[in-house]
């Protein structure tokens, strides 16, 4: 959820992220630059790009940060009043952005601290059965890491064939291949 505009020394082409594959089965958060003149890029389209993100930007400040009814307004001046140098505490629907704080050069903020203290784990107090712990022993120590990838983008996310190519950077074919050897080792390995 985008809550920052972007910078106007920063307009003259547009950012927009991406996750990669790393090779190791995971993703790692790259950014492709749109370029005026490439491609058909117009300094208009690249101008209409920011224009969406503001809105959307607007958007979502607007729903985080409602306005205050009179009596509420009157509250919060109350409050402040008794308590000099605090912060009086709204009940917004904040983003996890706002929540975590300052933000990198790239305008992303470490939401991690915020997530640890609200999670909950449903799985932290589940039995897991001796099946399910020997197809994770199998897909760790049998499977290459692409075999690995799409098993778990397949098989068990339920990508189809043609997403987890795309996630994966891979051709359908290649997915293919890597998923059917994936399920053979678990055949020969179960």
């Amino acid at each position: 959820m985008r809550v920052k505009k972007t910078r106007q020394d920063q307009r003259s082409v547009y950012r927009y992220p991406v996750d990669v594959p790393d090779g190791r089965g995971g993703y790692r958060k790259t950014y492709n630059v749109v370029k005026p003149g490439e491609e058909g890029v117009t300094e208009v389209l690249i101008q209409e790009l920011h224009r969406m993100d503001d809105n959307w930007v607007n958007c979502n400040v607007r729903n985080g940060h409602p306005k205050l009814t009179p009596e509420e307004k009157a509250a919060k001046k109350e409050w402040e009043e008794a308590h000099p140098g605090e912060k009086y505490q709204m009940n917004w629907n904040l983003s996890l952005d706002y929540l975590a704080g300052e933000s990198d050069d790239d305008g992303h903020a470490d939401k991690s601290s915020v997530l640890a203290g609200a999670g909950y784990d449903p799985f932290e107090e589940m039995e897991v059965s001796d099946e399910v712990l020997r197809l994770r022993e199998i897909a760790a120590t049998k499977m290459t890491d692409r075999q690995r990838q799409a098993y778990e983008l397949i098989g068990l996310q339920e990508y189809t064939i043609t997403e987890a190519a795309k996630i994966m950077g891979v051709s359908i074919k290649v997915a293919k291949v890597h998923y059917d050897k994936a399920i053979d080792c678990i055949r020969k390995n179960f």
